[in-house]
């Protein structure tokens, strides 16, 4: 083969019948074995590599008498094989020649095989091309040479001969089925893990550290072109790094380093310029606090505590922790349980003094004694004093079974593809659910990861490029049905978009989003396993739908431009769902 290496080729073969109409005997039939390695797969503008034929022709005996009457001995020659490439848009015709050596006529009676080698030519595709290609074999041409055993040309009428045979109606004559794909753009696209660092209270003379991970999810290398720091406290903030190209799929990192000085909060501008052609400048916002004297800072997290669903009886727990980001020992003077069902929770926890950029434990937990919604408070009380108290909410819900039920954590990984930007979100989180055995039904708790998307919008007679932060917030529960394999799935979440940049003359401009700015309402996504597939609790599977995006609110002076590019029908999402041990 060349242009392609033969892994890339697929061994083919089919059996043919043809009639060829033959000096002396007439009207003749022969069989040919049609053989060929061709690749399954093309791209377009890249030329689909030429490949080896061969043919095996089986000649009957009345063609062999017929030779022989004239002292024949040999026959050579050659064949030509005119095939159709057939496309989505358009059908070609390949002309194939083989070569046909010189081969012995036997003087025994019976039919006899007569071989043929060739190369088909090089082929190129173009975009009306793409899908599904069929190479079909079609009609045959035979030059054929006869020899005496002198070697000379037998007599005419035998001695050379050309006949055209035509393939006999009804056969399946399909000798490949090629999958044609676009022209791949190789494009380098940067993604930023964090679009801020707020390294809180640090005393002055004191330094802390921070990273900010670039990668490149594109299919390209990027080129780092600079990074650097800028802003009113520019002076306050230091970065290293050892980035220039990261190949796709890589990463590195830029570790920004804060110098406070003085008292007061100070900011600057993390720039990271790059080679991708949508997102050529990225920021990463910089904050910190000067302290002259340490302080403690507490931190939460989870803000919030689901227990969710809890079968009566039996128990389940969560853990918060606690951190401190301040410079001075925190001091835990209290943890407490409130609320109205305060007592059918309980909290067990290793937290006294944490020190500087340390953290603590609060295991909570929720034992089902009766059915409903039970909702406390989990009051966290410390010497910090800009917030010398903070409060968790906490719920759960008791229920009855109604007969076995099995617990699942399934990772999900995928995309959504929003028609009316023409773009595409990675999506990557994970899916708590309970299943009912004996139904099949279940209740969920969906996560999705924020994530970022590129996107291009005309406004007037300008086409501008932007990139949106894109967050998931679930409204309520999801629900479904596992049954024969069959999964369906009804998730309701709000959308909702932090920050828009669009490019402006290469320069990025922040446009709208926030904090408020989201979906009008719920985004309600149905999602079934693939057709023919089965879905296990044990090993999970694929799962896709389409759905319709409400219009953002609350997203700035430009909402109405922003839901140009964010809203709409016919928005399609595909998911891989893998159970996580």
């Amino acid at each position: 083969m060349s242009g392609a290496g033969s892994a890339l080729a697929s061994p083919v073969s089919t059996n043919l019948q043809f009639t060829c109409p033959f000096p002396l005997i007439g009207e003749q039939p022969i069989s040919a074995e049609i053989s060929a390695d061709i690749p399954t797969s093309a791209t377009v503008g890249t030329p689909f590599p030429s490949f080896a034929v061969t043919a095996m022709t089986l000649v009957n005996d009345d063609s062999r008498v017929g030779l022989k009457l004239v002292g024949s001995k040999t026959v050579e020659g050659s064949a030509v094989n005119t095939n159709q490439i057939i496309t989505a848009g358009r059908t070609v015709e390949q002309i194939v020649t083989l070569t046909i050596p010189q081969s012995p006529i036997p003087e025994e009676s019976g039919a006899f095989t007569v071989p043929a080698n060739g190369q088909a030519p090089e082929f190129t595709f173009t975009d009306q091309d793409v899908g599904n290609a069929e190479i079909r074999v079609g009609g045959l041409t035979l030059n054929l040479v006869a020899r005496t055993a002198n070697g000379d040309i037998a007599p005419a009428p035998i001695g050379e001969i050309t006949t055209n045979c035509t393939l006999l109606a009804g056969q399946d004559n399909l000798l490949q089925t090629v999958t044609v794909e676009g022209d791949v753009v190789e494009t380098p696209r940067i993604a930023v893990n964090r679009d801020e660092i707020a390294f809180g209270n640090v005393q002055a003379g004191v330094t802390k550290d921070e990273t900010v991970t670039l990668s490149n999810t594109g299919n390209a290398a990027l080129g780092i072109n600079g990074v650097s720091i800028a802003g009113a406290n520019a002076s306050s903030f230091m970065q290293s790094n050892s980035c220039s190209t990261i190949a796709a799929g890589e990463s590195c990192d830029v570790n920004v380093t804060y110098i406070p000085d003085g008292e007061g909060t100070q900011n600057a501008t993390l720039t990271i310029n790059s080679t991708d052609a949508d997102n050529s400048s990225v920021d990463v916002a910089l904050s910190g606090r000067s302290v002259l004297a340490p302080i403690p800072e507490i931190a939460v997290t989870p803000a919030s505590v689901s227990l969710g669903q809890v079968q009566l009886g039996q128990s389940k727990s969560a853990q918060v922790t606690v951190s401190n980001n301040g410079n001075e020992t925190l001091l835990i003077n209290s943890i407490n349980l409130a609320g109205p069902d305060a007592s059918e929770f309980l909290q067990t926890n290793n937290c006294t003094t944490v020190a500087p950029e340390q953290t603590c434990a609060i295991d909570v937990s929720f034992t089902a004694a009766a059915t409903g919604v039970r909702n406390a408070e989990l009051v966290i009380g410390s010497n910090d004093a800009e917030s010398p108290e903070i409060s968790v909410p906490v719920s759960a819900e008791g229920f009855e079974a109604s007969g076995d039920a099995i617990e699942l954590l399934l990772g999900l990984k995928g995309s959504t593809y929003i028609k009316s930007s023409d773009s595409t979100l990675p999506l990557n989180g994970s899916i708590a659910t309970l299943l009912e055995l004996a139904s099949g039904t279940f209740e969920a708790d969906l996560a999705i990861d924020p994530t970022v998307g590129h996107f291009s919008i005309k406004i007037l007679w300008s086409r501008l490029k932007g990139v949106a932060n894109v967050e998931f917030e679930q409204s309520e529960m999801t629900t479904g049905s596992l049954v024969n394999g069959k999964l369906t799935a009804n998730s309701h979440l709000y959308v909702k978009v932090p920050k828009v940049q669009l490019k402006l003359w290469g320069i990025p401009i922040r446009v709208g989003g926030g904090d408020q700015c989201q979906s009008i309402q719920p985004v309600d996504i149905t999602l079934i396993s693939n057709e023919g597939s089965n879905f296990s609790p044990a090993t999970g599977g694929d799962v896709s739908g389409v759905y319709d995006l409400p219009p953002l609110e609350n997203c700035g002076l430009l909402t109405d431009v922003l839901n140009q590019f964010l809203s709409g029908s016919d928005n399609t999402i595909n998911l891989t769902l893998t159970p996580e041990l």
